[in-house]
């Protein structure tokens, strides 16, 4: 549904400046969707197998434990289970690097001076403290204001 709303914004004329599509946009989502997808029915497909199929897998000693975990285990370097386990961290650091682009973006914007500024956004991020003898208490500002 989120890839549906997506494309119907990107689509949409109103939100396109200068009357033209951001195909950069669109292909990105569609990349990120024909991701999570593949990681979704690949990982579907191994389950049944794994647990319905060897559910009494007897595992093999000294490499895997035995039931559908250990078959599981005994494939992992399988094409069946290298695609999902290597689509769903590249789907990770795509959106990851869509965020930071974003953020550079909008940092750009606003370092530009204007003295007409109607409304502002404040971002700012915090750690929670933790305990414990390597840590300390971290908390970071980010005085992102963006003029709208």
């Amino acid at each position: 549904m989120l890839f549906f709303k997506c494309m119907t914004a990107l689509f949409n004329p109103v939100y396109c400046r200068g009357g033209s599509v951001k195909w950069g946009l669109v292909s990105f989502t569609v990349i990120m969707f024909s991701l999570a997808t593949l990681h979704t029915a690949m990982d579907l497909n191994l389950l049944p197998i794994s647990c319905i199929d060897n559910r009494d897998f007897p595992g093999v000693k000294g490499v895997s434990s035995p039931r559908p975990y250990g078959y599981t285990e005994s494939i992992y370097f399988k094409a069946m289970n290298i695609i999902p386990n290597a689509t769903f961290p590249l789907n990770d650091w795509l959106a990851d690097g869509l965020l930071v682009s974003s953020c550079f973006i909008l940092s750009s914007l606003a370092q530009v001076p204007d003295s007409s500024s109607s409304s502002s956004i404040v971002v700012t991020c915090s750690t929670p403290q933790t305990t414990g003898p390597l840590s300390s208490p971290a908390s970071c500002t980010l005085p992102l204001c963006v003029r709208i």
